[in-house]
């Protein structure tokens, strides 16, 4: 795991990372924690970082399931997830139907239909070059 983040680290600050990522992160909890923060995801998106390839680095380690990141997932199903991060070759059916914040971003082309109702309340990010259709019944609102 040290490795892929020096590996990491060093493409970051050649694109001028911020100062939280400091390459001394030893574990796939630091690694996500400050990828999943709101600097970390803006610096991503705003420079397309890290590539797919890097992202699929990631994949063996179940970050799907532990952490809510979905890599190269293929078509799937997710309810209620509190914050799901779609990346590659993801093709995602989200219900959210509960009465709390969900967090839906996708990178690198992934694809999602968001349903959304009762009182739920959907925030989404999007990267260029994904697809995201918004779908709200009752008094739910996706951002």
């Amino acid at each position: 795991m040290e490795s892929i983040i020096k590996q990491i680290y060093a493409q970051a600050k050649l694109i001028g990372a911020c100062p939280r990522f400091t390459g001394q992160e030893k574990t796939l909890d630091d690694i996500v924690a400050l990828f999943t923060s709101m600097q970390g995801m803006e610096f991503c998106i705003k420079y397309h970082f890290p590539n797919i390839a890097t992202f699929r680095l990631f994949k063996p380690y179940g970050v799907d399931k532990q952490y809510g990141i979905y890599i190269d997932a293929g078509t799937i199903t997710l309810k209620n997830p509190a914050r799901a991060i779609l990346i590659g070759r993801t093709i995602a059916t989200i219900y959210c139907d509960e009465c709390e914040m969900h967090d839906i971003t996708l990178l690198h082309g992934a694809k999602a239909v968001v349903n959304a109702s009762k009182w739920a309340v959907v925030k989404t990010t999007v990267e260029n070059g994904c697809n995201l259709i918004r779908s709200t019944s009752e008094n739910a609102i996706i951002l």
